[in-house]
């Protein structure tokens, strides 16, 4: 049975830029890549946590951030992997990853490979395949269970990851994930178009795409956190990541049979599924976050009646502390 907590009053404050446990903007940076086989736990958080790793596939490299708190002793600690949104930065997690870090270290895999450029094959990969690759870091890690978490198309392949790795994945938390299949938006369906798509997405400014970010994923665009909306450009500038943003827009599905085969098997999830939800939701079917509340079995439903797609970046002293709790109740068994 779902548990459905009350929704959160719109006239509850947003939090504002500035929250009280927003990380350093220099722990999110995508530094030039070292392979995995040199992340070493025994070495102090304060060396790994600048570092960024990569694991390398016979398709492509996925490169990802270990984060851990000071003074943590690694090899004792639980994770917690997480999945950023379309198009978007490992930094996006910045203002939950201070209320998240005292209860997990933080995996965030950069699966778009925004941050190296040699880690993209021509075309991309199908969505089931990023999934894939993405859970191929816990393995090179030497991890036999982990948390899960993701943000709109990161919050879909988190809970496809959990549905394909069930044994791995411990519990699950999901901010208005996009799971369900629907009408793309206008300028979706332009760039999937062959020729047009390439031409479109190289003289695209970076600040239009950053601003369609912050007007449909905010319900009050001000809240935008500067720094964030900064890494947002600068990755945006680089011609090459238009282009791999092209090749996800392409492989988004648009007809139920692509991923009916993880729908169907959703009520078999026996995972704790904990689903943040903005409710001023603009990018998603309107209805998404009620049908999946009613289809997942082990749900907490939290909704957030003044926020939107991007809730966790919109107001993280509210939603951090939801998602911490969340994390620190002892599983069954």
């Amino acid at each position: 049975m779902a548990v459905q907590p009350p929704s959160h009053s719109a006239a509850t404050p947003s939090a504002h830029v500035g929250g009280a446990r927003r990380l350093p903007m220099e722990l999110f940076e995508l530094t030039p890549p070292r392979p995995v086989e040199e992340f070493d736990a025994r070495r102090p958080p304060q060396e790994t946590n600048h570092h960024t790793y990569v694991i390398r596939d016979r398709k492509m490299a996925v490169p990802f951030k270990f984060l851990r708190a000071a003074g943590d002793d690694a090899a004792e600690r639980p994770r917690l992997l997480l999945l950023h949104g379309m198009g978007l930065h490992i930094a996006s997690f910045r203002g939950l990853a201070g209320w998240l870090l005292p209860e997990r270290d933080l995996i965030l895999v950069d699966y778009t490979c925004f941050g190296i450029a040699d880690g993209w094959p021509r075309g991309g990969v199908a969505i089931e395949e990023l999934v894939r690759l993405c859970m191929r870091v816990p393995a090179a890690l030497g991890l036999a269970q982990l948390d899960l978490g993701g943000a709109s198309l990161g919050g879909g392949m988190a809970l496809m990851a959990a549905l394909d790795f069930p044994t791995l994945v411990r519990r699950v938390v999901l901010w208005n994930p996009a799971i369900f299949p629907q009408a793309l938006p206008p300028l979706y369906r332009v760039v999937r178009i062959p020729v047009l798509g390439e031409l479109v997405m190289s003289l695209m400014p970076a600040r239009r795409l950053v601003d369609g970010i912050r007007y449909g994923g905010y319900a009050d665009p001000q809240h935008a956190d500067p720094e964030l909306l900064a890494i947002y450009t600068r990755t945006m500038g680089r011609r090459r990541n238009r282009l791999r943003l092209l090749d996800i827009i392409r492989r988004l599905p648009t007809r139920s049979p692509a991923i009916d085969r993880y729908l169907q098997r959703t009520r078999q999830l026996f995972q704790p599924v904990l689903l943040i939800w903005g409710e001023q939701e603009r990018l998603l079917s309107a209805d998404a976050g009620e049908r999946l509340r009613r289809l997942l079995p082990r749900v907490e439903y939290r909704g957030f009646a003044d926020l939107c797609h991007l809730s966790g970046e919109e107001a993280p002293d509210r939603i951090g502390p939801v998602v911490a709790e969340f994390l620190r109740r002892q599983l069954p068994g």
